[in-house]
């Protein structure tokens, strides 16, 4: 199901006739082309639309434009229609190439990348003004602009209006000399423009002292001025005072019900009060809102008349009230109406937008009308289409609306949002909501009806995970699911609606699912994992993560064999559910195996395979970056940098993705490269980030890198102490590969072990020593076995590795297309280089037991 689309929010209003033309404005314009961003920044009513209309009204390149409003907050509509309205501008079916992304609710960093590379290929140039921006107060969406705006290509130039300071990072792009302000001081009327403008629109004033007394008491404000030419009140100068239009907003709220509102029949009042609280005004809808057939005239009337009114289509009478006429309309609203009354006119609108198809903009009008009852009823009823479009940041406010004024939410919306909650990781918010529902329940009973059994056993199994993921207490959650097998799974509509388990991370352990490093040991899982894998959830995808999830698990505690069975079965699901989420990071894990083995030309082969099935550009990128890491360690640090500046999503050689798997093979790449500080920035970054997200897996990784850089600058001291606070995020959980797989990490891990064995730092016991001395006996298994192995010749290495899975002689010989005399002769020498005297004991040092 799609968004539904406003053609209104994305064409460009129509500058108004009577509108004067400001050269100095013009000017500033002319000026900002040479810088990517202008801001043009000032409070309602000082003429920001109708100056943006203006300038871009007669421009000869296109112009992308969208009108903001509150409805905007979600970042996947937010950017849907930013794209939607650059493509259709450029008559480029650029929305058509990024609609898989919005589909899969991809991690919105890759979006922003790919729409860029779009535009980037645009022939010509293109203008993207947003309007009303201050009405976006999402930080992720802020987030996604500031890297939309840091990367914009050489033919795009962005214009934001804004009645209030931007939540972006203005002060770098002033030091960058890119960006172009203009505010109030620029906006002001200057006097000869306010003597234009009374002569255009017909404004009668008797003296020139009178224009001035206008320009001192309204300083230049654009609605003042309209306002004061409107009243007849510039005619006298005694009528002004000083404060007259002080920007305040009870008076100018006074001034137009009294002055402007006043002055209309009755029947035209009851139409502006009635349709005020529309977001754009279509005759068609105003018509079925105020019981006439003449609402195009009326608007057009209006319009006729320089009342507050903006045009937003250039052949139909499509228009919006001003911000500030559309407030003093609701004011007066609510004085001239009861409550009950104002309800049903919100209640009318809404069901007339949901009919026509835009049940987003329907349940945001009845929330604004505190029609609570009606606002969760809709949720309830379009929970599916939600969820499919993606639009869950919208949901928790609707949801978080309804709970600030105590509404007792449906069931059904409050199990959906307990999932919401547990799939951002905000645990202690769902457990507490789990427990919430858990009461109502010995209330009501509401488990037990037909209505909501199929939710009951959903939220089962969510109370299942949050014990598991969020808490720790594997214990209880294989309880609970024991129980509910026991009981029975009852199955809902939900079962068909695919959930996403990971959206961007190279590593399932980083995701809720993966518990966020969370390692747990073989011994304590297995048993909890088999009530997926044997039972009636052994068809479910979640099943599928739990394989990967454990196959990572395996690999961090070193046993690597053991981890590529493991994650064969989740490649499995991987495919069968067409869930790169799950697949790609297998892939990645299987190189990553091979890589740790010294076997690059296995791990090359597994991502080039992957990447030539591979469609989205996020999750290419994710494999390219392993690629970077295959080289980093086999020495090719060129090779490295070339795959690694490819795997930016952006045509920028100095571009940077923030995706924390991409930064530390960047770091890798910068110490490779001697560039020392620019890695540790980069690490400590990453490390404030994961802490901040208690991200175990990435915080253990971050602290690493930065002994490694700390090393690097010559300062051994805090290399150690970088390298013990890893260890003591490591220890619970047992890492290994972690420290492993940084070669340079284990003398300096002898170094700690002195240190602790001369109780130099009594205040480092919290980590075990014997914890560490497991490291180092690792790491001298692991070098002892690739020496050993290193005496081997190429086939002699491919004959052992067949031996290590179980191969007979004649199977070996038939896949190598030898004699079984001749692998018996190269068996011989094997058993000899290795020391052994056995088939067994061979086979053991192979697979790294001997």
């Amino acid at each position: 199901m799609q968004i539904t689309w406003l053609h209104s929010k994305t064409t460009l209003p129509r500058a108004a006739l009577e509108a004067i033309e400001r050269e100095r404005l013009v000017d500033l314009f002319r000026y900002s082309e040479q810088k990517k961003l202008t801001i043009v920044r000032a409070p309602a009513g000082y003429g920001k639309t109708t100056l943006l209309s203006q300038w871009f009204s007669s421009f000869n390149e296109p112009v992308a434009w969208l009108s903001v409003d509150a409805t905007d907050n979600d970042p996947i509509r937010f950017w849907t229609y930013v794209i939607r309205s650059v493509s259709d501008t450029v008559t480029n079916a650029i929305d058509s190439k990024l609609l898989a992304l919005f589909n899969e609710q991809s991690p919105l960093e890759f979006l922003i990348d790919s729409f860029l590379n779009e535009m980037e290929l645009i022939p010509g140039e293109i203008r993207i003004v947003i309007d009303d921006y201050h009405l976006i107060k999402n930080p992720i969406i802020h987030g996604m602009m500031t890297r939309f705006i840091d990367y914009l290509p050489p033919n795009t130039w962005l214009f934001l209006a804004s009645r209030t300071d931007l939540p972006l990072p203005l002060d770098k792009w002033r030091l960058q000399d890119s960006i172009t302000e203009i505010g109030m001081d620029q906006l002001r009327f200057t006097y000869e423009e306010i003597e234009r403008f009374y002569r255009i629109r017909g404004f009668s004033y008797e003296t020139t002292d009178s224009l001035q007394h206008v320009l001192e008491a309204t300083e230049g404000w654009a609605a003042g001025i309209q306002l004061a030419g409107l009243s007849g009140r510039a005619s006298t100068a005694d009528e002004w005072q000083r404060d007259a239009f002080d920007n305040t907003h009870p008076f100018i709220t006074a001034f137009l019900l009294q002055e402007i509102l006043a002055s209309l029949s009755p029947s035209i009042q009851d139409f502006l009060v009635r349709t005020s609280i529309l977001n754009q005004l279509e005759p068609v809808f105003c018509d079925a809102l105020t019981n006439r057939t003449d609402s195009s005239a009326i608007l057009l009337e209006l319009e006729k008349k320089g009342l507050f009114i903006v045009r937003l289509h250039s052949s139909e009478p499509i228009f919006r009230y001003h911000h500030l006429f559309a407030d003093a309309l609701q004011v007066e609203m609510r004085q001239r109406y009861s409550k009950e009354t104002i309800a049903s006119i919100y209640e009318e609108v809404a069901i007339l937008l949901r009919q026509q198809g835009d049940f987003l903009s329907a349940i945001e009008l009845v929330l604004q009308g505190q029609l609570y009852e009606t606002a969760d009823t809709w949720i309830t009823d379009h929970l599916i289409q939600i969820f499919t479009l993606g639009q869950t940041s919208t949901f928790i406010r609707w949801v978080r609306i309804l709970q600030d004024h105590n509404y007792p939410v449906d069931i059904e919306t409050l199990v959906m949002y307990v999932i919401t909650l547990s799939n951002i990781y905000e645990m202690e918010e769902a457990s507490r909501l789990i427990d919430e529902l858990e009461r109502r329940h010995e209330v009501d009973q509401w488990m037990e009806t037909e209505e909501y059994r199929g939710m009951a056993s959903i939220l089962v199994t969510v109370k299942a995970f949050v014990l598991f993921a969020g808490v720790g207490d594997i214990e209880q959650a294989t309880e609970i699911i024991v129980a509910q097998l026991k009981r029975g799974r009852v199955s809902s509509k939900w079962d068909n609606i695919p959930m996403q388990y990971n959206r961007l991370e190279a590593r399932t352990l980083r995701t809720t699912i993966g518990a966020r490093g969370k390692l747990w040991t073989t011994e304590v899982v297995i048993p909890f994992l088999d009530l997926f894998r044997k039972t009636e959830f052994k068809e479910q995808n979640m099943t599928g993560f739990g394989y990967g999830v454990q196959a990572e698990t395996l690999y961090e505690h070193g046993y690597l064999d053991e981890a590529l069975v493991e994650l064969e079965a989740a490649l499995e699901y991987g495919h069968r559910f067409q869930d790169p989420g799950l697949s790609i990071p297998m892939y990645i894990l299987k190189s990553r195996v091979y890589a740790a083995q010294k076997q690059f030309v296995e791990a090359y082969a597994i991502l080039d395979s992957a990447i030539d099935i591979t469609k989205e550009r996020h999750w290419l990128d994710s494999l390219r970056a392993m690629k970077a890491y295959c080289y980093l360690l086999d020495g090719n640090v060129l090779h490295a940098e070339q795959e690694l500046s490819a795997s930016t999503g952006l045509n920028h050689l100095d571009a940077q993705s923030e995706q924390e798997f991409w930064l530390f093979v960047h770091v890798r790449l910068l110490l490779a490269k001697g560039q020392v500080m620019e890695a540790l920035k980069t690490t400590i970054r990453v490390k404030e980030k994961a802490l901040r997200e208690r991200q175990i897996s990435t915080l253990l990784e971050a602290m690493v890198l930065e002994a490694i850089c700390q090393l690097d600058v010559g300062n051994e001291e805090a290399a150690l102490a970088s390298l013990h606070n890893a260890l003591e995020q490591g220890a619970p959980y047992g890492y290994v590969r972690t420290f492993l797989d940084e070669l340079r990490v284990i003398p300096l891990l002898n170094k700690y072990l002195k240190v602790r064995q001369n109780d130099s730092k009594p205040y480092w016991t919290s980590v075990p020593i014997t914890y560490v001395e497991q490291l180092l006996m690792s790491a001298q298994n692991e070098t002892s076995r690739k020496d050993t192995m290193d005496k081997l010749t190429p086939r002699e290495r491919d004959i052992l590795k067949l031996l290590a899975n179980g191969d007979t002689n004649r199977e070996i010989a038939k896949q190598l297309a030898l004699s079984e005399g001749t692998v018996r002769v190269y068996l011989s020498n094997i058993y000899r280089k290795l020391g052994v005297n056995s088939r067994t004991k061979a086979m053991l040092l192979a697979n790294g037991e001997g």
